[in-house]
Parts: C-alpha cells; sequence; structure tokens
C-alpha cells in the first residue's frame, strides 16, 4: 500500500469521524453470491491439487526447520491449509465449511446444552457460550480473513477459557458473533454488525462497559480494533454507541490491520504458518468492495492520536512467531503504544497464525503458549 493512499485514508477518516453526528446512517447492503458452475467444476482439479499437497507433505514434514511448523502433524495439516486457501476462492471455501450458525449448534449438541442465539441488527448472530447471566461477557469476532466461518476450533478454545477463567472467580461468558461473509456483503457490513453486537450487549443485558471485554482473531482482530475505533471517532456509516465509562479490555490475535502492505521489499517464508500473502491481497478485495481503505479497515496505516482516546481499559496483542504477520503485527503495536500506552504484545515461540484455534480446529489439542497467555491476561483483569 503505497503511502500517498495511506495519508489518504487517515485524511477520509478524519472527515468521516468529523461527519458522523450530522449524518444519517443507511442500512447495510447484503447480496448473497452464488458459486457459478465453472466455480465447481473448477473444485475438482483444485481438491486434486491440495490432495496431492498434502501426500507431498508427508515427505517435506521430515525436514523442518526452526522457521517451519512445531510438529510432523502441524506441518502436514498447515501445508494443507495453506494450500486449500491458496488455491480455492472464497465461495469455492464456503461449500465445504459449514457456517458458524452450524458449528455453534453442533458444538451445543456435543455439550449437551440448549443453544441461545440472538438476532442482532444487520443480519448479524449472536451466540451465547457459557453462562450468559454471567458478571462479564467477552464479545468474539471470528477470523477468516471476513470469508469463512468460524470453525469447531473457535468454540473449544471458548471451552478451554471459561473453565479456567471462571475457576479463578472470572465470572465469563462469552457472546460469540456471527457477521455476514465477504463477498455477500462488503465494508462496512461486518464492522456495523460487529458494532450491534456490543450495542445489543449494553442494552439488552443490563451490563456496565466496565463488564464488557471485545476480541477477536485476525480479521477478527480488525473488526476489533475498528469497534474500538468507532468508539472513539465515530464512523459515518454506523450509528454510534454511547459509553458511560470505558470498556474492560480488549484482546486481539494476530489483528488484521493493514489489508494490503507493501511487502515489495521484503522476502516472505510462510513454511510455517497457514496462510500466504496472496490469499490476504485477495480475501482483502472480496472484504473491502467498491470502498477505499481507511483507518477502520486498516488500522496500521492510523496516526498514533489515533489510539489515544480508545474507551477501554487494557488491550492484549498476541501473535505467533512463525506468522507471516509478525513484523506487521510487532509495528503495529509500537504505534498503539505511542497512542494507548497500556497494551502488551506477547508473541508464541514456534507458533502459527491464530494458532489457539486453528492448531485445536486440525485436531492438536496441546496448549500453546499464546493460548495461556490470553488465559492468564483475562484472568488477571477480572480479579
Amino acid at each position: 500500500m503505497a503511502t500517498a493512499t495511506r495519508t489518504t485514508a487517515r485524511s477520509r477518516s478524519a472527515k468521516a469521524a468529523a461527519a458522523a453526528t450530522t449524518t444519517t446512517p443507511p442500512p447495510v447492503k447484503i447480496e448473497t453470491k452464488k458459486l457459478s458452475f465453472f466455480g465447481y467444476l473448477d473444485m475438482i482439479p483444485g481438491l486434486a491439487v491440495i490432495v496431492a499437497t498434502a501426500l507431498t507433505s508427508f515427505v517435506t514434514g521430515l525436514f523442518r526447520t526452526e522457521r517451519d511448523s512445531k510438529t510432523y502433524h502441524l506441518h502436514i495439516a498447515n501445508t494443507i491449509l495453506r494450500k486449500a486457501t491458496n488455491r480455492l476462492t472464497p465461495l469455492q471455501l464456503q461449500v465445504v465449511s459449514p457456517n458458524t450458525d452450524i458449528i455453534y449448534k453442533q458444538y451445543a449438541r456435543s455439550r449437551k446444552f440448549e443453544p441461545e442465539t440472538v438476532a442482532l441488527a444487520h443480519g448479524a448472530q449472536g451466540h451465547w457460550v457459557g453462562n450468559k447471566n454471567a458478571t462479564n461477557v467477552l464479545i468474539w469476532f471470528h477470523g477468516g480473513g471476513f470469508c469463512l466461518p468460524a470453525n469447531i476450533g473457535y468454540f473449544k478454545l471458548f471451552e478451554r477459557v471459561l473453565k479456567e477463567v471462571n475457576a479463578t472467580g472470572g465470572d465469563l461468558c462469552i457472546f460469540a458473533v456471527t457477521y455476514t461473509l465477504a463477498p455477500h456483503g462488503t465494508y462496512p457490513v461486518q464492522l456495523t454488525q460487529s458494532v450491534e453486537a456490543l450495542r445489543h450487549v449494553l442494552e439488552h443485558t443490563s451490563r456496565s462497559p466496565a463488564n464488557v471485554l471485545l476480541g477477536g482473531d485476525s480479521a477478527g482482530g480488525n473488526l476489533t480494533v475498528g469497534v474500538l475505533s468507532h468508539l472513539a471517532h465515530p464512523h459515518p456509516s454506523i450509528a454510534p454507541v454511547r459509553l458511560s465509562g470505558p470498556l474492560a479490555g480488549a484482546a486481539t490475535i494476530a489483528p488484521w490491520v493493514s489489508l494490503q502492505p507493501d511487502l515489495s521489499d521484503q522476502v516472505i517464508y510462510d513454511g510455517g504458518d497457514i496462510v500466504t500473502t496472496f490469499v490476504g491481497e485477495r480475501w482483502s478485495t472480496e472484504f473491502m468492495g467498491d470502498a477505499e481503505p481507511d483507518n477502520y479497515t486498516d488500522a496500521f496505516d492510523a496516526p498514533e492520536s489515533w489510539f489515544e482516546t480508545f474507551p477501554v481499559k487494557k488491550m492484549l496483542i498476541l501473535g505467533g512467531e512463525n506468522e507471516i504477520m509478525m513484523p506487521l503485527i510487532e509495528l503495529f503495536y509500537e504505534k498503539v503504544k505511542a497512542g494507548f500506552p497500556n497494551v502488551e504484545l506477547f508473541k508464541g515461540k514456534g507458533e502459527s497464525h491464530v494458532a489457539p484455534v486453528y492448531n485445536i480446529y486440525v485436531g492438536d489439542d496441546s496448549e500453546t503458549e499464546q493460548g495461556k497467555k490470553l488465559k492468564s491476561w483475562l484472568i488477571e483483569l477480572l480479579k
């Protein structure tokens, strides 16, 4: 992303925030996209390539280095994920990926509890995990490049988080948000829906902002920062949210806050990760549609002063040592810290993108360093 583009984005965001109190937010536009006949046909060679890559990984996994996946199992799984997301389009991936609502119901059935789903404004949904009457609630926005639904790894991670946090008296539940995936909805649809999730929790559950936390991974981390940005600098297309005080905290795992960074002068090694730079370019295009980038979509390009008025007590930024986004995550942390000092960065040694979720998803139930840090941070915050 060129410097001129970043400057324009900052200027546009400033004007947008100033206009927020004088304009009426328009309704969001959602249009269901269908995979074409040729798109379905293309899945045949696509799946064949993925299978071939999987078979090859059985051999390449024997020659791993420190930059590669920690275990042989993760090497194979991550190689498959890289190839699948690189070869298949978002619509093709959605064909083989059950939506978040289905995954939530399957999880509820496996744990023998009655699923509780709330219809939110603008087409989103919120799913309660744990005791919805708990004192504190963590609103979670899932990742997946804005194009993929939440997988079972999310709900298993939520289960672990709640078990440990509540064992120490944290009294926490989770409100997992289903937002419209791209390309069916484009910016600012997903941000609008995320803001409405927060508005619902504040207005319909009688919770104080001091008992509300925000969290998200990758694209969900983008939305987490986007919601905080909206609270501090109201977006002209989204109704403002009036807070009586700061939120308790905000945690992000590998926040994707620079959708199309200029990496032309860098050599990016993705052998230890689950995504490639190509995937980011494709998915961000699907998410943005005809919109231009701004400080809500690309907080990485916002000035340090943008973060000074974030209405939250503490922030946590997590990342994996082996993920391709780590250099940008570290730079983003430094920028946030300059404007909002009460932020912490933690890097999981040898871990890939959103390891606390995707390791579980591919069958590796061992604890990740990022997962441990998330839980300890929440426990300390909710004391």
